[in-house]
């Protein structure tokens, strides 16, 4: 499995080839990115009787929502006790009844579209296994049982192996995600929708009529632009990099050695543990996911998160074969409610982002809420998820920390040290001198090398190559790219300069002139 990080949901969904955009368009309405946010806005639009348009930088579901865990479920860690402490119980109800009402439309257009994604019941539950843990547990029921959701608090339950006690929400769900998006855009495009990828949108002008200028020099100009991309390519009068934090989760697939008990399992402590349970041509699969921490500053060799996953998994029920690794972004808020909606007052900019890990349901939400504001004005949660609330006030503390680790880490890199380029491994990176300025070094397996200007462009941050993945990734507000510089996420519009690109010894030789 080295160097392989492709989703278990990737790899095994049959997944529809769509054609890249070849001319420019004027309509109106686009949607920017096709996870499940971007391909339920375009179903329940089309529904409605508009023909959107949706542009994807890669393939359907290669983003986010290809890297979850599949789970579809209002129980999204201890978040009642968060949103009961900062909001009051009125705020809290709504947010149950959304992410019920999120939960609810998928499962009926499984049943309505005949949509084989092997959505399952299952229980959801959190669970302690320390004493601090179990006092977020008990919180956690206390405020759920208050709003009315069916729960039960479980005492000495036999799995997780050292769990202390879990609240249970029943009446949830699982499936595969990238199997579920594609038959939903099928759905779409049978109702008036149109689908193009390889199209990646780079630059947004707001005027009347919003100018969208993509990688490949083609303009898409729309009356309404919808931004479903995770980090919105678009701010308006937001600043969003000081209220939406980058963090990073990885994922595995398992072929267990031995049988584990049904249900969808989160750990409500330090490190993040997600557990569920797939099914797949008959055969029980073991997923794990977890080790979340902030952009580019986990731990250095970041194949190591993968090997503590599969260490868990292995507590849990042995490892026969890891069947496949991979890891996502997301991005949190400061208080840990999503931005869905509007950008500005009146505006026909909308976006949707900052899901937690938590995108499936709230995904799904944010998808019937700007269909319904695109088409009538209004959508009855919009206050609820507006980037007006008191988010700030309500989460000084966390915002001030986020925001201050992100300058730290600004500040941090540029006194960082480099590297030789002596007994640089094919799969490596570094940061070096390279004729006299920091850079980044990558060696491919081919023997094939490119340096790159590895300040972040969106704030110069210098970044730090991720071994995992092998991209170069921004530790101050999640800006990715890839080995060769080209911008994948985050909130930088530019790739990366390249300085040099050629064999190891053609650089070698140069390096020695």
């Amino acid at each position: 499995m080295e160097g392989n990080t492709v989703s278990y949901w990737n790899k095994t969904a049959k997944k529809t080839e769509y054609p890249r955009l070849e001319k420019n368009l004027e309509v109106d309405i686009l949607i920017v990115g096709s996870g499940i946010t971007g391909i339920t806005c375009a179903y329940c639009l089309a529904q409605k009787g508009a023909n959107p348009v949706v542009i994807e930088a890669g393939g359907l579901c290669d983003g986010s929502t290809g890297n979850t865990t599949g789970k579809v479920t209002i129980q999204h860690d201890n978040v009642y006790s968060r949103i009961y402490k900062k909001y009051g119980m009125d705020f809290a109800k709504d947010y149950v009844e959304s992410q019920s009402g999120a939960l609810d439309f998928i499962r009926s257009r499984v049943k309505a579209e005949s949509i084989d994604c092997q959505l399952t019941d299952s229980t959801s539950y959190l669970y302690a296994v320390t004493q601090e843990d179990m006092k977020l547990v008990e919180k956690e029921f206390d405020v759920a049982a208050g709003l009315g959701i069916d729960v039960e608090m479980i005492r000495k339950p036999d799995f997780p192996p050292d769990s202390i006690g879990m609240v249970a929400l029943k009446n949830q769900a699982v499936f595969h995600p990238v199997r579920y998006v594609q038959a939903l855009a099928k759905a779409a495009v049978s109702k008036g929708a149109k689908i193009y990828c390889d199209t990646k949108a780079i630059r947004v002008e707001d005027e009347d009529i919003k100018t969208v200028y993509c990688e490949n020099g083609l303009v898409v100009k729309a009356k309404h632009l919808v931004m479903a991309t995770q980090y919105p390519i678009y701010d308006g009068p937001n600043i969003f990099f000081t209220r939406l934090y980058a963090k990073r989760a990885y994922g595995i697939a398992v072929d267990a050695k031995r049988d584990w008990p049904d249900g969808n399992y989160i750990s409500a402590g330090e490190p993040t543990r997600s557990i569920r349970t797939h099914v797949e041509d008959g055969k029980r699969i073991l997923i794990v996911v977890g080790e979340d921490h902030a952009t580019a500053r986990g731990e250095d060799n970041t194949e190591l998160h993968y090997e503590n996953l599969i260490q868990f998994a292995g507590s849990l029920a042995g490892v026969n074969r890891v069947l496949a690794k991979w890891s996502a972004q997301d991005y949190e808020t400061p208080d840990h409610v999503p931005y869905i909606g509007r950008i500005s007052d009146h505006s026909n900019v909308y976006a949707a982002t900052g899901f937690k890990k938590w995108g499936l349901t709230s995904g799904t939400l944010a998808g019937n809420m700007i269909a319904d504001l695109i088409t009538t004005g209004n959508t009855r949660y919009e206050e609820l998820y507006s980037r007006k609330r008191g988010d700030y006030s309500s989460s000084i503390g966390k915002t001030v920390t986020e925001v201050a680790g992100s300058v730290g880490e600004l500040i941090k890199s540029k006194f960082e040290t480099t590297e030789s380029i002596q007994n640089l491994k094919p799969g490596e990176g570094r940061v070096i001198n390279f004729e006299g300025r920091k850079a980044g070094i990558y060696r491919d397996f081919d023997d094939h090398v490119t340096i790159l200007d590895i300040s972040c462009t969106h704030m110069t941050t210098e970044l730090n190559f991720n071994v995992a993945e092998r991209t170069w990734d921004c530790p101050a507000h999640g800006g990715r790219y890839s080995a060769d510089g080209k911008l994948l996420e985050g909130p930088p519009k530019d790739s990366l300069k390249v300085l040099f690109q050629g064999s190891f010894s053609d650089l070698v030789v140069k390096k020695h002139r």
